[in-house]
């Protein structure tokens, strides 16, 4: 027997067949997941996140519009609470791989003293980003620490690109202002 195509599963699933749906989640769960854990580096939100999306999609199933492919739709749904997700996550930095915020001279070699030092430097950057104002903390924090692009940080943040790239300038700013004014104590040159 050959697979049912999306469309008629779509028209299945809206006269109440739960299994023609269930076999649309079978199809496409690995695809929603794998956009969901893109988008927030987790692979337990990225699962919530992917479930929530084909409950929304479910519920939605008569808004879909058979013009466009499903999958364009149900992602569109799955980014959306990605992005929801994102904007409802505390952004303060609770803590941080040190391993994100090391010097890339730091050598085993270079001996206890440095390490200690590079440690020390490490901390007062983030404390640093820490203390920017919260609109500059978030933009930075997604695009370095999430790795979001511009354009997901502006839905994400629903700003426009501009202020995006805007905040961003100005919190890098900030920080290195602030990074010179502490770089006799972190200076290892």
């Amino acid at each position: 027997m050959e697979p049912l195509d999306d469309l008629r599963l779509i028209e299945r699933a809206r006269r109440g067949d739960h299994a023609a749906f269930g076999q649309l989640v079978e199809r496409y769960k690995e695809a929603v997941y794998r956009l969901a854990y893109r988008i927030l580096r987790q692979s337990g939100d990225a699962e919530d996140a992917a479930q929530e999306a084909f409950v929304r999609a479910y519920v939605a199933i008569d808004s879909f519009d058979p013009q466009y492919r499903f999958y364009t739709w149900l992602s569109t749904i799955a980014q959306h609470v990605c992005f929801r997700t994102l904007r409802s996550r505390d952004w303060r930095i609770v803590s941080v791989d040190p391993a994100l915020v090391r010097a890339s001279r730091a050598h085993v070699e270079d001996g206890p003293e440095l390490g200690l030092l590079l440690r020390e430097r490490d901390e007062a950057i983030r404390g640093l980003v820490d203390g920017l104002p919260s609109k500059y903390r978030q933009v930075l924090i997604l695009r370095h620490w999430h790795d979001l692009s511009y354009e997901e940080i502006a839905r994400a943040t629903e700003l426009s690109l501009s202020s995006v790239k805007t905040r961003l300038y100005r919190a890098r700013q900030m920080l290195a202002t602030a990074l010179a004014a502490e770089r006799p104590q972190y200076d290892l040159a």
